[in-house]
């Protein structure tokens, strides 16, 4: 600015907001939090409906008769019953059991695939070797690929190897899709880690294994949740290789869900139950690491 110029506060003051204009806003942002809590309303009413309320004379509103027996009739969906007990679909242990297969894969899923690309990160970022970056490129490649794609190739492997209607027939497709972009998003975040900590470390005495478990491994926390988040959520709603590759003593609350719906009669109250009861372990997710994944953008923006 030159010295002959008046300074003029009134150009670098900040205005205050119009209240007519405030209260726009506020009615805008009261609106479209309405329209996206709404699913969850609609799925929640929709569980504690009778089929009639549902199909017609009550689509939105609130049950005329709050069936909290929807719940109570799914967790006994698959129970044997009966004097001998009758062999179901669901014959080993209904809901429970399907809820159980799904954490266990999903966890699994989940620790192979982030121990994995941390390990294949650490390598191609940290290590000089020859090839690294086109053993990157060919990592990236598994992005490129439908999960789906690979379904019947997938399926042919497990069989000759005898792992069908087993845990590991679903966790290590699942953990193997999601390599690709686990070492995507680790690959960024380690970049942005100063090399001087690893070379700090190895001056200390710190070796190889050492500097990536204490000091790469913790810095990485941020990447570690938004992946952890992502592949649960890819892992807890995939349906097509939970159905073709389980039995019933292996398949997942959406492989459940689908078998709520009859072939010629369905109970659509019993239906809405079950999907709630297969959201709700999603939502509680988010809201618990919600923050986290925040953090996780931030921290990417301003290395960025």
């Amino acid at each position: 600015m030159a010295k002959n110029e008046s300074f003029n506060p009134e150009m670098y003051s900040v205005q205050k907001t119009n209240k007519f204009v405030k209260v726009l806003i506020y009615i805008g942002l009261i609106l479209w939090l309405l329209i996206d809590l709404f699913p969850l309303y609609y799925l929640f009413t929709f569980s504690l409906k009778s089929s009639l309320e549902i199909t017609g004379s009550n689509v939105i509103g609130l049950p005329k008769e709050w069936l909290w027996s929807n719940y109570t009739r799914v967790f006994g969906m698959g129970k044997k019953t009966g004097e001998p007990p009758a062999r179901h679909f669901f014959a080993n242990g209904g809901l429970e059991k399907c809820f159980t297969n799904s954490v266990i894969i999903a966890v699994a899923t989940i620790v192979i695939s982030l121990l994995a690309a941390l390990m294949a990160t650490y390598a191609i970022t940290r290590i000089v070797w020859k090839g690294r970056k086109t053993l990157n490129s060919i990592f990236m490649l598994g992005i490129t690929i439908p999960m789906h794609v690979a379904l019947y190739p997938i399926y042919s492997a497990c069989s000759n190897m005898g792992m069908l209607r087993s845990y590991s027939a679903l966790i290590i497709p699942y953990a193997a899709f999601s390599l690709s972009m686990a070492i995507m998003v680790c690959t960024g975040f380690m970049n942005d880690i100063p090399k001087e900590l690893d070379e700090s470390a190895c001056i200390d005495g710190c070796g190889l294994w050492g500097t990536f478990f204490h000091i790469t491994v913790p810095l990485m926390r941020p990447a570690l949740a938004t992946m952890g988040i992502y592949i649960f959520l890819q892992c807890w709603n995939e349906f097509m290789f939970a159905s073709v590759f389980g039995d019933e003593a292996h398949y997942t609350l959406p492989v459940f869900v689908s078998n709520l719906k009859g072939s010629n009669i369905t109970d659509w109250g019993l239906v809405g139950a079950g999907l709630v009861l297969a959201t709700f372990p999603m939502l509680v997710t988010y809201v618990f690491m919600s923050r986290k994944i925040q953090e996780s953008f931030m921290v990417g923006a301003v290395k960025g």
